[in-house]
């Protein structure tokens, strides 16, 4: 039975003022689970905020408040069989390389699938996942990177690996996606302890934290760490 793994972003790899970058969602063998609670928190949303039930909008969270937002949350976090996932980068302490940002993108997805396997969870236990990602941000030219990349990377596992690219305003899965990458981002960028409060269940999103070995530490005192031991080498190679 295929995996659904369904991702969006929240932050952006270029702007300095973030500290972090996310890409998040959730996989489920069960996709209509998904979209048919979505269905559901809609109708009670749109009421709240005086909008037709038959008027076709996208619910995105820079479009909502923290109580609605918390209300797709709290029923995505309580279906059985979807397992919300997560990759947080802590650009602050990245090592510098020439790469472009779909670039980036792909490498973080591959690390978070990784991370995924090490995990064992049952819903990894499949020979095909299709990814569900948003195509905003995507160029034409960038469509089939993806999706190749990851064929090649997990071809031993004789895995199929399959990337849909979706418009989200027809998509309430992918929308549902952007409101687990938005928490996170509020999150891990601003602490935001509402939130937090509002979706007690948060702390089963399941998240790999990239660069490991470096994710949260200060990079200044990292650079001084980096200072003494240039200063320790010296000493040794002049005595």
């Amino acid at each position: 039975m295929k995996t659904y793994i369904v991702l969006d972003e929240s932050g952006a790899m270029h702007l300095k003022q973030e500290r972090y970058f996310i890409i998040a969602g959730f996989m489920t063998k069960e996709l209509h689970k998904v979209t048919s609670s979505h269905k559901r928190i809609e109708a009670i949303v749109k009421e709240r905020k005086n909008i037709p039930i038959k008027q076709k909008v996208e619910l995105k969270s820079s479009k909502i408040n923290i109580n609605q937002q918390s209300l797709f949350l709290n029923e995505l976090y309580n279906i059985n069989g979807v397992i919300p996932i997560a990759i947080v980068v802590d650009k602050y302490n990245l090592k510098e390389f020439q790469a472009t940002e779909n670039m980036a993108y792909n490498f973080f997805v591959k690390n978070l699938l990784k991370y995924l396997f090490k995990c064992n969870i049952d819903i990894l236990n499949t020979n095909e996942i299709e990814f569900r990602v948003d195509n905003r941000n995507t160029s034409v030219k960038a469509l089939k990177d993806l999706e190749t990349f990851l064929q090649w990377e997990f071809e031993l596992m004789e895995l199929n690996v399959k990337v849909k690219y979706l418009d989200s305003k027809d998509n309430r899965d992918v929308q549902m996606a952007d409101y687990v990458a938005n928490m996170m981002w509020k999150i891990t960028n601003g602490n935001n302890k509402e939130l937090l409060e509002k979706v007690p269940e948060y702390d089963k999103t399941y998240t790999s934290k990239f660069p490991f070995k470096l994710f949260g530490v200060d990079p200044s005192l990292k650079k001084l760490k980096e200072i003494n031991l240039q200063k320790v080498d010296k000493i040794v190679a002049n005595n």
